[in-house]
């Protein structure tokens, strides 16, 4: 039998130092004072497997090192042996094993520091039959490195793994009840423990708190996730523990999903343009050019867009994209309007759509500020009567995405005011007062658009919000009416959730965001509530891969 020594452990050692740092033991460290339990200890049996494993859990330390833990140098070794044969060893509880924090042994213990405890599943066992397994400390802190048996214990292990195997029956969508189950009568006496992995393969697990019936009923939160339930009987003479199969569970989008996307944002918005506008034939009476490397006007123009039947596409600020030309070709608008003043895209981009073949009629929407451009555009796209308006902070882009995307399928502008300031400046005030506008939606909580600021737009208003963007982009999708398809695109960067508004005018959808590889649970919520069955994921996989519409966060 071999234990550990410094030499074999040390690269492990190595690498955990860089991690967690190690405490020096004590230059005279030349035995090891062994203090620990194996508090638990079953039979364990992992899916359809017949070979049994023992699940071990309790807690050790080196009184003479006792911060050595883990990480730091002390570990423990498992073995096994039938009647006077010879051990055999089984594994080790060390390092990355061997940190479970336990704060009743600290306190009993003072001074061998927090990570005492160990949950260990061994490999297959050698032998089956009365097995005693004995757990011996080790510390490599020590020199040379010393062993000493915390204790043994007798387990009897079948000959064959038992005829109750457990399994897990039911629907793998989240929101379904899932069952565990025995093959037959155990004649023993059965408790659960549910149990949850980051995906199917990874472990550890984490125990479901409170989740100890045959049944569990998964959530949305679990999406994307496995399940499983380790189910312990008891007969005389033996405790058998069995872990099922996970189950993953799923969110199921019953029409699939699509993607949109190209290259870059600039081709992202091209793709955009052509899924929304497939008959180049027909074309398009007016297309918006927007900066795509910052966003602010770029937001009131999609919803403008989708009013005049028309396109948004998103270049450079200093030339014209020539995907973008080529687009603009295809689709021979009479009109292109250039959002923004020449910062946000300069007189060459101006003058590179006056030079295209089809000679369109070329004007610029400029302003002092990213407001003022706002209502220039509500002002051109929709004329003196806005009963009706999305209003939402310029300051940040994240709620005005969704916004700007709800605008295109009501047919309502999104119009951007400052809304850090108390009350409404002058210009939004006058505008609100020519448009006859009677009703606005708030969309984003009172840290972007303030309480008073929304109390006195002189007409009646509701706020939409969520605990976040990707709450407040749910919140708004559930007051639109269901269409059976949502689009979904980034919430950490705006230029693919920008053409969405394309998108949704052409074929009615809300706008959900998402981290870029996970669904917050407002969103899937959100597509569960609202009835939809496909899905248009905008933007590259490198931004949204398809892990963002099936697992939660």
């Amino acid at each position: 039998m071999k234990f550990r020594t410094a030499a074999a452990a040390s690269v492990v050692v190595a690498l955990a130092a860089a991690i967690l740092p190690v405490t020096p033991a004590s230059a005279n460290l030349s035995s090891i004072a062994p203090i620990g339990s194996m508090e638990s200890i079953s039979v364990r049996y992992t899916g359809t497997d017949p070979r049994p494993t023992l699940h071990i859990k309790g807690w050790a330390a080196d009184a003479n090192d006792g911060y050595a833990n883990g990480s730091n140098g002390a570990g423990v070794e498992f073995t096994v042996a039938v009647g006077s044969g010879p051990r055999s060893s089984i594994g080790y509880a060390e390092f990355g094993g061997f940190v479970g924090y336990r704060p009743d042994v600290a306190w009993a213990h003072p001074g061998i520091g927090p990570n005492q405890g160990f949950d260990y599943d061994s490999g297959a066992l050698p032998v089956t039959g009365a097995v005693s397994v004995c757990a011996r400390l080790y510390n490599i802190n020590a020199a040379p490195v010393y062993t000493a048996t915390l204790g043994c214990v007798t387990v009897n292990v079948p000959a064959a793994r038992p005829a109750w195997t457990a399994s897990i029956t039911g629907s793998s969508e989240a929101g379904s009840v899932l069952t565990a189950s025995l093959a037959q009568p155990s004649g023993g006496t059965e408790t659960y423990a549910w149990n949850s992995l980051a995906n199917v393969i990874n472990t550890p697990a984490t125990v479901i708190a409170g989740a100890t019936a045959p049944t569990y009923t998964t959530d949305l939160s679990q999406a994307g996730r496995g399940i499983f339930a380790i189910v312990t009987t008891r007969v005389p003479g033996y405790t058998i523990e069995q872990a099922t199969d996970p189950v993953q569970v799923s969110f199921t989008l019953p029409g699939g999903w699509t993607r949109v996307a190209a290259a870059d944002r600039f081709a992202t918005s091209v793709a955009a343009s052509q899924a929304a506008f497939p008959d180049s034939a027909a074309g398009v009476p007016v297309a918006y050019i927007a900066s795509g490397v910052a966003f602010p006007d770029a937001l009131s123009a999609g919803a403008a867009a989708a009013k005049q039947h028309g396109t948004l596409l998103l270049t450079q600020p200093g030339a014209l994209d020539p995907n973008v030309a080529a687009e603009l070709v295809r689709l021979h608008p009479t009109r292109i309007i250039v959002v923004g003043g020449v910062q946000a895209l300069s007189d060459a981009v101006v003058t590179a759509l006056q030079g295209l073949p089809f000679a369109p009629q070329v004007k610029r929407i400029g302003g002092s500020d990213r407001f003022e451009v706002s209502r220039a555009i509500v002002d051109d796209a929709f004329g003196g009567s806005v009963p009706d308006l999305y209003l939402v902070t310029g300051n940040a882009f994240p709620d005005a995405l969704a916004a700007a995307a709800a605008g295109a399928q009501t047919g309502r502008p999104v119009l951007l005011v400052n809304g850090w300031l108390p009350k409404p400046d002058a210009a939004t005030a006058s505008a609100l007062s020519r448009w006859g506008t009677t009703h606005a939606t708030v969309v984003g909580g009172t840290d972007t658009v303030s309480s008073g600021l929304a109390a006195n737009l002189g007409v009646a208003v509701d706020r939409v919000a969520g605990s976040d963007r990707f709450a407040t982009a749910a919140a708004l999708a559930r007051t639109l009416p269901p269409t059976g398809i949502a689009y979904m695109a980034s919430g950490m960067n705006f230029p693919d959730a920008l053409s969405t508004a394309v998108l949704a005018a052409s074929k009615p959808g809300p706008l959900l965001l998402a981290t870029g590889w996970c669904a917050p649970v407002s969103a899937l919520s959100a597509m569960r509530d609202t009835a939809v069955n496909r899905l248009v994921a905008v933007g590259g996989d490198d931004v949204l891969s398809p892990s963002s519409w099936y697992y939660a966060c």
